[in-house]
């Protein structure tokens, strides 16, 4: 193939938050970048300010003469664009399959697991721009001090947040490849557990020769993890033996943690911005990164203190008359109750909504167990419809999630609009309510805060 800054590069998809972050980088690395989608989304308007040819719907006229076509993993065969360039001959490739080509030539730091992949990689992010590294990256997430989610960067480091569906992650030949906390997930993707770790040890034998792999010491997945031979393996941890610590934990008036970063030979002291013991596990990785490969862990340290976090994580969106609204994108057991914790931890004394809307069929009804005993630090929870996201009904529904959740104030409505005038009825100063929504369930709580202000006038 040609080098990147001579390709036209068509993107089928180009609207979606995995596709997106991928175009400002080819963008920005010089190639000529045109896409679809099936509607406008708020990414399409930013990438046509940034002179890319953004065509909505997808149509096979679409297709000019492009170099190279790449779609999104929600592309079928039968799509228009996608069949008139393979009955063209023009090569496609899938998203996993032209990551590797992208980042050729770059140091890849390739950050996985279950949970915290977009807020770990942002970290990572903040702290090597810190350092004046200038790196490449793609979050999955807007990055709220860096205000974007992708640039091509001017250094050798890129970051990128590596996603298991679909296998994505296995078109990455990473230099560091780090993982979070790896526990079962996406059903509809890998049918059981021993499928879905095959699916990160794979991820890990990508790891390049010279490069370093970062594992979590206290997760128990990880240490039945194989590795293999010749590979550099460093662990992080809080209780596991293992070559960086965090020490010394202490939750501030703040909410957030304070904790010493120990190498084994220097310690660093570390006060977050961001609440959850979690993100105590997440800062952990990028420091022990950064010990890794030498760098001033004085300066990474004062960078995460002044990282603020992402959209969608614990978010405060709105304060009002005392009343505070917290979105968060948690949509698996173990997310639900680390935020639900750092609400605790993070608001004391104050009364915690939960609204959850479970996330796809196969998840909700694998995970159920898991789902019904996480509500624990919620005082008040009510529980939406399921978001059917890619899938459709097959019998099991929102009536076997009530029969099974363990709460004592627990209630099922079905819509947004429902539960914005429960919520406007029964809302008073004080209250902090935590949407754990992948879906659209974000909407309802600041519909209730709106309601409440006109009812105030």
């Amino acid at each position: 193939m040609k080098p990147l800054r001579e390709m036209k590069i068509h993107i089928i998809g180009i609207g979606g938050t995995g596709m997106a972050p991928i175009a400002v980088v080819l963008n920005e690395m010089g190639a000529v970048v045109s896409g679809s989608d099936r509607s406008e989304s708020i990414y399409t308007a930013e990438l046509r300010s940034r002179d890319m040819q953004i065509m909505i719907p997808q149509c096979a006229e679409n297709i000019h003469d492009p170099d190279v076509v790449f779609y999104s993993s929600a592309i079928h065969d039968d799509n228009p664009e996608l069949a008139e360039a393979r009955r063209r001959g023009i090569p496609t490739l899938k998203r996993r399959e032209f990551l590797g080509f992208m980042l050729e030539g770059r140091k890849t730091i390739a950050i996985a697991g279950s949970h915290g992949k977009s807020t770990t990689t942002s970290m990572m992010v903040w702290v090597l721009s810190a350092l004046n590294l200038e790196p490449g990256f793609i979050v999955g997430s807007h990055m709220k001090d860096l205000g974007r989610n992708a640039a091509a960067g001017k250094g050798d480091w890129f970051v990128i947040e590596a996603d298991e569906y679909d296998n994505m992650f296995l078109g990455l030949n990473p230099y560091t490849a780090a993982l979070t906390k790896v526990e079962y997930d996406h059903p509809d993707c890998f049918p059981t557990e021993e499928i879905y770790l095959e699916a990160f040890r794979k991820f890990l034998a990508n790891t390049r020769k010279d490069g370093l792999i970062l594992l979590n010491a206290d997760d128990p997945h990880q240490s039945g993890l194989t590795v293999p031979d010749g590979l550099t393996v460093r662990r992080y941890g809080i209780e596991a033996p293992c070559d960086f610590r965090a020490d010394d934990l202490k939750l501030g008036n703040n909410g957030c943690y304070t904790y010493d970063f120990y190498d084994g030979k220097q310690r660093v002291s570390i006060t977050l911005s961001i609440p959850g013991k979690h993100n105590v596990y997440n800062s952990l990785l990028v420091m022990s990164f950064c010990a890794v490969n030498g760098f001033d862990l004085g300066k990474a340290a004062k960078a995460l203190e002044s990282f603020h976090g992402i959209g969608r994580r614990f978010e405060l969106v709105a304060d009002w008359n005392d009343i505070r609204l917290i979105d968060d994108y948690a949509h698996h057991p173990t997310e639900i109750k680390a935020t639900l914790r750092a609400a605790k931890e993070y608001y004391p004394n104050h009364r915690i909504w939960a609204i959850w809307q479970p996330h796809t069929y196969s998840r909700t009804q694998s995970l159920l167990a898991d789902f019904s005993k996480s509500f624990a630090d919620a005082d008040e929870l009510i529980i939406t419809d399921i978001y059917a996201a890619r899938e459709t009904y097959q019998g099991f529904g929102i009536d076997d999630v009530m029969r099974a959740v363990e709460h004592p104030s627990v209630r099922h409505l079905s819509s947004n609009e429902d539960v914005a005038n429960y919520l406007a009825e029964n809302l008073r100063p004080g209250d902090v309510v935590v949407t754990l929504s992948a879906g659209d369930a974000n909407l309802a709580a600041p519909l209730a805060l709106e309601k409440m202000k006109h009812a105030a006038h």
